[in-house]
């Protein structure tokens, strides 16, 4: 014997009130503005604080601003790589934000990592690193994936986590040294917190690196960030070898090899059938 629902609140067909759907559209909506407003502060922030240390990106490679730079050449352009990663992870989330969960999460651990250094060792500027800290976090907070910024997708990289893996020891032994180096209450590089923002760079190949080789939504675009920074201070090193923070020749050489790998494998885990390149989670 089959029953009705003579609720006016339900429609045919439905299983779920009329008035609980119409209230999960309006939470859904607030939760959206709330996420964008954070990404607009960040936008008119950078506007307002970074445009010139942006700049050095292209300025730096120039005599001229070499030259204005000086002894801190590879480390303001290093800091300007940090940086710019990070907000090409963030303001990433302004289209398809969805579909880009991996770079989300590489842009929070980011922006977590160069705040914890840089108010721990009480250098650098942070009353400009702190306010990035805080939109990024009401983003990751208000991110419309909701839940699902903590599953990933159906697959996974073997060989990007192993790519991972091998980077993660040379990296986190740079971090040690650059960290070592921040509580000199003497150098001018350590004052001015070049040396936090250095272990933030490497850090950051490791950030979007993690989520792009584990398999989190979004993961392609996350693996070209977690390359960025490698290939570019590996550029730094070898064209600036005297300057603080440079490693050697070997090194910067490495950088830029695993960085094209890393985007190679990527890519072709994509159409390729090798399991070592993409596996299924089941």
């Amino acid at each position: 014997m089959g029953s009705t629902i003579d609720d006016p609140s339900y429609t045919d067909g439905e299983s779920e009130p009329v008035d609980a759907r119409k209230d999960r559209s309006r939470l859904a909506a607030v939760r959206f503005g709330i996420f964008y407003v954070p990404l607009a502060v960040a936008g008119a922030m950078t506007v307002v604080f970074l445009p010139d240390l942006l700049a050095t990106l292209v300025t730096g490679w120039t005599a001229e601003g070499g030259a204005e730079l000086g002894i801190h050449r590879l480390h303001v352009m290093g800091i300007a790589t940090v940086v710019g990663v990070f907000l090409l992870g963030l303001f990433a989330q302004a289209i398809r934000p969805k579909q880009r969960v991996a770079s989300m999460w590489g842009a929070f651990v980011i922006i977590l990592a160069v705040t914890a250094g840089t108010v721990g060792y009480g250098v650098g500027r942070p009353e400009e690193v702190i306010p990035f800290l805080i939109v990024t976090t009401v983003a990751l907070v208000a991110h419309p994936a909701g839940r699902q910024l903590f599953r990933r997708s159906d697959s996974y990289s073997p060989a990007l986590l192993a790519l991972v893996a091998v980077a993660a020891v040379p990296l986190l032994a740079f971090v040690a040294t650059q960290l070592s180096l921040s509580s000199s209450p003497v150098d001018p590089h350590a004052l001015d917190g070049h040396y936090v923002m250095m272990a933030g760079l490497a850090i950051a190949p490791l950030a979007y690196g993690v989520f792009a080789a584990t398999g989190f939504v979004g993961w392609r675009l996350a693996a070209w960030l977690a390359a960025l920074p490698m290939a570019y201070y590996g550029l730094l090193a070898i064209s600036f070898p005297a300057q603080s923070g440079a490693a050697g020749p070997g090194w910067a050489v490495a950088a830029i090899l695993w960085a094209i790998a890393f985007v190679a494998v990527a890519e072709y885990s994509r159409t390729g059938s090798s399991t070592l390149l993409r596996r299924d989670r089941n």
